[in-house]
């Protein structure tokens, strides 16, 4: 019982140390000043509005300052620094950012989501058959195929980079029939990082095609076009 009576002391005066200990600390809280530089060609922004690196920052005391920086082929860093008496808030910091996986993975085009026509030169038939080849050679999967309509729609292909996850599919359809004509849409969307294929709201579209499909829409222009 005298052990247990004592261990009971010990665990409460140890509690009271640090009670006492973190009160004190954080009372040392009072307004910071942060001076924050990146990589050259970066955009700086602080609270939403954009800011020369390096930049002087005043942190208020038991305040937040949000900052991002972003450039092109590289992942925007998000950083938050919260002035509350515990957090450690440095005299300066460096902001490096890492290369986007997915920017150095694709290339900026005009075909992306775009309806790009295709001028068979062979009969409906023989043009259905080749499409088909042509295109189970870029896509695993086609998740629509109407040949009476001329109508066809790949599944989403998903693939995550460090910087979000981007999905792709080809949506093929007939849109004149004397003389033959298709129309060609390779749909490129991105989204955040860890975001589902079927999670639709969280993605937008993107001016970029990942080079695994760069060949899709000029294959089709040229072997559809070969009598």
């Amino acid at each position: 019982m005298k052990i247990r009576n004592l261990l009971i002391m010990i665990a409460l005066i140890a509690g009271n140390v640090l009670v006492a200990a973190l009160s004190g600390y954080a009372q040392k809280a009072k307004d910071r000043t942060l001076t924050i530089s990146t990589e050259a060609g970066s955009s700086m922004y602080v609270d939403g509005n954009q800011v020369t690196s390096p930049a002087k920052i005043k942190i208020p005391k038991y305040a937040t300052v949000n900052v991002r920086v972003e450039k092109v082929g590289f992942v925007t860093e998000i950083r938050n620094y919260e002035n509350n008496g515990v957090n450690i808030i440095p005299k300066t910091d460096f902001i490096q950012l890492i290369k986007d996986e997915a920017y150095e993975n694709s290339f900026v085009t005009n075909l992306a989501n775009q309806d790009i026509d295709i001028r068979p030169s062979r009969s409906v038939d023989e043009a259905w058959i080749l499409l088909n080849r042509i295109v189970t050679g870029s896509f695993d999967v086609i998740a629509i195929m109407d040949k009476s309509t001329g109508y066809m729609a790949t599944a989403w292909s998903a693939k995550s980079f460090n910087s979000g996850v981007v999905r792709t599919r080809l949506i093929v359809k007939t849109s004149n029939t004397s003389p033959l004509e298709y129309k060609a849409k390779l749909v490129s969307e991105i989204a955040p990082p860890g975001t589902s294929v079927n999670a639709d709201e969280s993605f937008r579209r993107w001016d970029r095609i990942l080079r695994t499909y760069e060949n899709v829409i000029p294959d089709l222009q040229s072997r559809l076009g070969i009598n």
